[in-house]
Order: structure tokens, then C-alpha cells, then sequence
């Protein structure tokens, strides 16, 4: 269970308030049944429980001191994870960090609030903190062809041809190989920058939404999360593939202080290697980890969710970009998402007037679902954007940024369609909402400018709707509220 992530506002006493339109997301449908996905699922532990107490005991403590304090917290999360895990706190104060320091599983490392313990990392180039550690992807096991005709997105049922090589409980992928006949449908196949061809997905390129096996009945296999990419045979011959997730690290946060970089990155060109580190990484398998209450200054990419990390919660975290920004190779994110069951809830991007971002991106082929809920923006621009090749199952909820799920085109390396099954629900700032030809995004009580080249599905255009926030309806509805 969240705390309640939305407060009503009221500009006008009750009696006189009009009540906004009520839309009732389960019928929100396309002519083949491709719905909204269900976004509840997102999160440290898919939301079904809350972050762990910021009041429960440390397990070690450490005050400022001077010089480089890399080793010493290194040493301290070192020895807190090897007597079974707990809490590394800091006092308030100022701690120099000469390296990056990395979290281990079941350990977390608290402050003693944004301002009040400082983390202060001196190279750009490396990572401040990092949770997790490298682990190998898994092999797939035998894959079996998924025998529906269309699967729409929010489906929790598929059929196979055997189901006699799953069992409950099984991890396994949905997935599809890119076709060219999908990619020509979608209009990518003639992408041209610069008198060069450009490549928005090649054939056999895997479109996957990992999941697990809840029930089988026959042929019919019943998964933990509805999809939320569609499943086409006319265009794509889908698979359900099994796997064995490689032993993951768990149960890591970071919490209550600052972290800021000097001299700073932010703003610099993207290419400057100098700059390339990030305050936060998450790497690949991770899963059931936060970050709470932490202010982050002076980064390019300030935080980085790789690869099949999953049900990682960001909670209150603000970006702060201090300098100007150099667009010369385009602009940084500071918050990238490719895993997936990503929450990122009361978060935000502040900058200097003339500072430019992404504050929120997902990468190529990232699965669904993930959220963003009551983003803030602050800054001369700010877009949160899916960025590039067939994303699919992101919620904006409640955000003053603009949001745009669009078709890239050209831009980067053939971006392309970015996102497929985005919502956008009550966005208060600009906004553009494109449709793929063999998808849907949608916007529902979108209140701020919207570009001319909107062609997505639009409900309730200019009114705030009612429920305020989509995912806390979905996650009240699954009963995990």
C-alpha cells in the first residue's frame, strides 16, 4: 500500500465546484479490444505493501569527517550487508566521495534528510551510488507458439499450442521477433536523415514482456500482469518462452540526503565522457528497491534504471540542474527507465531558466508496465518523452511537464514510434498524443496546449477528470491501495 499519492485541490467552495467527468478506464476499449494497461502493478513490490519505515533503527551510524569517506561508508554497507543486512545512517553533514559506492542487497543507506547529509562526489565520469551488482542474463528455454489470432493489450490469458512445459509460478517472456511486414505497416521502413537510411528495428529484434504463470488450464495460460503490447498474427508469429531469472539483489534503498557533483555536469554535452556517470544506477535483475527523499545537483543523466531491473520504487526525488544546457548532441534525461514495474511518484526536475531535459525517458523496447505520477517540472524545457523503438505500457498521471508519445521519426538514430499503449491522464502541462498504426496511445483529461500533429485517442479534452489519478484507481480496484 502507497500513501495517498494526490491531495484535491479546491479553487471553489463544494456547492459550487462542478464535478469533473467521470471515466471509467475498463471501458476505455479500441475496435479490437486493446484497452489502458494496468498500471497498479508498478513498484517496489508491484505496490502491493509500503517503502519501508524511514523510522526504523540503524544498524550502523557514521558522522562527517574529513577527507575522502569513500571506504569508510564502503566498508560500513560492507559490513551492515554481511551481518544479514539493515541501515547505514549519516549524520547530517558533509561527506567527500572520491569513487562511486554501491549498495548490497538487503542494506540501505539513509541520511539524515535532503540538505542536511550531503554526499559530495568529485568525478562526473563514475557512478555515485549504484544498487546491485553484475549477474548474467538468463538462457531462454524452449519457446511455444502463442496460437491466438489477437491479443490485446490488458489480456491476461493467452493460449499456446502445449502448455505441457509450463508450470505455475514459471518466469517467462511474451515475446515476438520483429517482421518486416510489421515494421513497413508502422511506416518505419523508410526512414531518411541526412541522405542516409536509418534503422528504427531490425527483423528478429525481440519485443518481450517478461511476466509469470499464475494458472493453467489446458492450452490456456492465465499471467501476473495484463499485457501491454498487443500480440498480431497477421504481423508476427508471438511465443511464450520460459526462463530462470539469475539470483537477483533485493531489498536495497538510498534515502534522505543530498548528492551533489563538483565541479558540475549539468548541462554539458551529452557526449562529454567526463560527464558520463550518474548519481543513481540500478543495474540489470535488480528488484524490490527504492529511492526516498533525495536531492540530486550538478548530473547530466542523474538516474538510471538498466535493463530487467524491476519493481523499483522513486519516491520524492528531485533533480536539480544548475548551469545551462549544451543541445549540440541533443539533450540528457534525468530519469531513464529500461526496466520495467518502475514507479517514479512526487518527483521532479528544477532548473536554471536556461536549462533543457528529458526529466523522464524510457529506452528502446522497454516493457510495460511503468508510471509516473504527479511529476513536476521547472525549467525552460522539459519533456517527458518515450524516446525511442516501441516502448510499450508507460503512465504520465498528473504531471505539469509536457508529455509527448510520439513517432520520433528521424531523430537520434531513428527513433521512430517511441511508446505503444502510453497514457497520459489528467496532464496539466503541453502535450502530444500520436497513435502507431498498429497501436493506440491515449490522453484522458488533458488540460495544457496541445500540438497539431495529435492523431491518439483523446477523452475529455480540457477537463480534469475524475478518478484524479489512474493509478491509484487501479491500484484501489486490485485491492493493493
Amino acid at each position: 500500500m502507497l500513501p495517498r499519492i494526490l491531495c484535491a485541490v479546491l479553487a471553489l467552495p463544494a456547492a459550487l465546484a462542478a464535478a469533473p467527468p467521470n471515466v471509467d478506464w475498463k471501458s476505455l476499449k479500441t475496435s479490437r479490444g486493446d484497452g489502458l494497461p494496468d498500471f497498479s502493478f508498478a513498484g517496489y513490490h508491484a505496490s502491493n505493501g509500503p517503502l519501508p519505515s524511514t523510522n526504523r533503527a540503524a544498524t550502523t551510524s557514521l558522522s562527517p569527517a574529513s577527507g575522502d569517506q569513500t571506504k569508510r561508508i564502503q566498508d560500513a554497507l560492507n559490513k551492515v550487508f554481511s551481518g544479514g543486512g539493515g541501515v547505514v545512517a549519516l549524520a547530517a553533514g558533509d561527506y567527500e566521495l572520491s569513487a562511486g559506492l554501491t549498495i548490497p542487497k538487503n542494506t540501505s543507506l539513509r541520511g539524515a534528510g535532503p540538505g542536511k547529509t550531503i554526499l559530495l562526489p568529485t568525478d562526473g565520469s563514475k557512478t555515485t551510488v549504484t544498487m546491485g551488482t553484475k549477474v548474467s542474463d538468463p538462457k531462454p528455454g524452449t519457446a511455444v507458439a502463442i496460437t491466438d489470432k489477437y491479443v490485446p493489450v490488458g489480456a491476461i490469458e493467452i493460449t499456446v499450442k502445449s502448455a505441457s512445459g509450463f508450470k505455475v509460478g514459471q518466469s517467462v517472456y511474451v515475446q515476438r521477433a520483429v517482421t518486416d511486414k510489421w515494421v513497413r505497416a508502422n511506416g518505419m521502413d523508410d526512414l531518411v536523415r541526412d541522405g542516409k537510411p536509418q534503422t528504427w528495428l531490425k527483423p528478429g529484434d525481440l519485443v518481450q514482456q517478461p511476466r509469470t504463470i499464475t494458472a493453467i488450464s489446458g492450452s490456456a495460460i492465465t499471467l501476473s500482469i495484463p499485457l501491454t503490447d498487443t500480440l498480431n498474427a497477421d504481423y508476427m508469429s508471438p511465443q511464450l518462452v520460459p526462463f530462470t531469472p539469475p539470483t537477483a539483489d533485493s531489498e536495497m534503498g538510498l534515502e534522505s540526503l543530498s548528492i551533489t557533483l563538483s565541479p558540475s555536469c549539468s548541462g554539458r554535452i551529452i557526449t562529454d565522457h567526463s560527464c558520463k556517470g550518474s548519481a543513481l544506477m540500478i543495474l540489470p535483475w535488480s528488484t524490490n528497491s527504492y529511492a526516498r527523499s533525495i536531492s540530486l545537483t550538478g548530473f547530466n543523466n542523474a538516474v538510471n534504471i538498466n535493463p530487467n531491473a524491476s519493481q523499483i520504487t522513486l519516491q520524492s526525488v528531485s533533480i536539480h540542474r544548475d548551469h545551462a544546457t549544451d543541445n549540440g548532441a541533443g539533450y540528457a534525461a534525468d530519469i531513464g527507465i529500461s526496466g520495467y514495474q518502475v514507479l517514479v511518484v512526487h518527483s521532479g526536475t528544477k532548473g536554471d531558466s536556461d536549462a533543457k531535459s528529458f526529466p523522464i525517458v524510457t529506452q528502446g523496447l522497454t516493457p510495460g508496465p511503468n508510471a509516473v505520477v504527479g511529476h513536476f517540472a521547472q525549467q525552460a524545457d522539459m519533456q517527458i518523452q518515450p524516446h525511442a523503438h516501441w516502448a510499450h505500457g508507460l503512465l504520465v498521471d498528473n504531471s505539469t511537464a509536457t508529455t509527448t508519445l510520439i513517432n520520433r521519426g528521424t531523430a537520434g538514430s531513428g527513433h521512430g514510434w517511441a511508446i505503444n499503449s502510453g497514457v497520459a491522464w489528467n496532464v496539466v502541462g503541453d502535450w502530444e498524443v500520436q497513435s502507431p498504426p498498429l497501436g493506440t496511445n491515449w490522453g484522458v483529461g488533458m488540460r495544457g496546449s496541445k500540438d497539431k500533429e495529435t492523431n491518439g485517442s483523446v477523452v475529455a479534452e480540457g477537463k480534469e477528470v475524475s478518478p484524479v489519478s489512474l493509478f491509484e484507481q487501479q491500484l484501489s480496484e486490485r485491492g493493493a491501495a
